[in-house]
């Protein structure tokens, strides 16, 4: 899991859309908590189908 803080985001946006197409995912910290995960479009697919998995299980 690739940790980026808020600052580092902004201030090397393209080097994290680079290891996002690679990884998959970049998680954003601030003040020590993580608030966002960047994830690539393929990746995407599949933790969307994920999250609708968990919300059918609920029903």
């Amino acid at each position: 899991m690739l940790i980026a803080t808020a600052t580092e985001m902004k201030n090397k946006f393209g080097y994290y859309l680079k290891v996002t197409e690679k990884k998959g995912e970049v998680y954003i910290e601030r003040h020590g908590e993580i608030i966002a995960k960047l994830i690539s479009v393929s990746g995407s697919d599949s933790y969307i189908s994920e999250e609708l998995k968990d919300l059918r299980r609920k029903q």
